[in-house]
């Protein structure tokens, strides 16, 4: 018996092809796509979280390893600095692009560990950024998806050391 501890919260395909489906029928049936899509997007942020070791819990810059060079240097200098006065976690792909991507895979038929594992992979990553580079980010590539998250954050002129 294995002693590495699994989550209760863990996602598995079964659950993210259902989430999938309940899109699928709650765009059937006149809802729109910005309600639709919440469950998938918490679901699969939720399964690339986990597939990196993370817990179910929301997202908090202390566990996130990658900084910005400007966060880095406000945490350095200010260790009392609150996360929610200064800092940002950023989704290097935005939740909804990644749902989008899972979501594609269900509808393609390859919806699997593997294909969810190279998606993962690839395209899921946190970084926490500052509210200036946060709204750098909005104003240039919010909701752009990039070839990967580093292109994507370069684009807005986040840089990290």
């Amino acid at each position: 018996m294995s002693s590495e501890k699994v989550s209760k919260n863990k996602i598995t395909i079964e659950q993210l092809a259902t989430a999938c489906r309940h899109f699928e029928e709650m765009l059937s049936v006149g809802m729109t796509e910005n309600y639709a899509i919440r469950i998938l997007e918490l679901l699969t942020d939720t399964y690339a979280k986990l597939y990196f070791g993370g817990s179910a819990t929301p997202h908090h810059a202390d566990q996130v390893d990658l900084w910005s060079s400007e966060a880095q240097k406000i945490r350095n200098t200010d260790a009392s600095a609150r996360p929610k006065d200064y800092f940002r976690v950023e989704h290097g792909t935005p939740r909804r692009a990644f749902a989008g991507m899972a979501l594609l895979l269900y509808q393609n038929g390859d919806l699997n560990e593997e294909t969810m594992g190279k998606l993962v992979t690839k395209y899921w990553k946190l970084a926490v950024i500052t509210i200036e580079e946060d709204q750098q980010l909005n104003a240039v590539a919010r909701s752009t998806v990039f070839d990967t998250p580093e292109e994507r954050w370069a684009a807005a002129g986040i840089k990290f050391e």
